[in-house]
């Protein structure tokens, strides 16, 4: 298969793939140092009969953060799934045309 120029360089690929990662952990070192710098009071959370331990609320925020990227991550996956699926499925139906 001839490389077409249509198509971006491998470094370019590359760099699409990392970039929101990279942006992501960042945003994530952000985050957890301006809470440890701010919220050191221990605090305990009640839900009807139910009462945590006292921690800091820098790990309760910390819980809270990462319960949310996991549930925003999960929700993307069956979108960015199909999605591979159809571009994988419509490149063979293109290459096959080509040839």
């Amino acid at each position: 298969m001839k490389a077409d120029k249509d198509q971006p360089s491998r470094a370019r690929r590359i760099w699409h793939l990392f970039w929101r990662p990279v942006v992501v952990l960042a945003a994530t070192a952000l985050f957890l140092f301006a809470v440890i710098a701010v919220n050191q009071e221990q605090v305990s959370i009640r839900f009807l009969t139910w009462r945590s331990p006292e921690w800091s609320l820098y790990w309760w925020l910390l819980i809270a953060f990462l319960a949310g990227a996991a549930v925003g991550a999960a929700a993307l996956l069956p979108g960015r799934a199909k999605g591979a699926l159809r571009i994988r499925r419509l490149r063979k139906a293109l290459d096959e045309v080509k040839d």
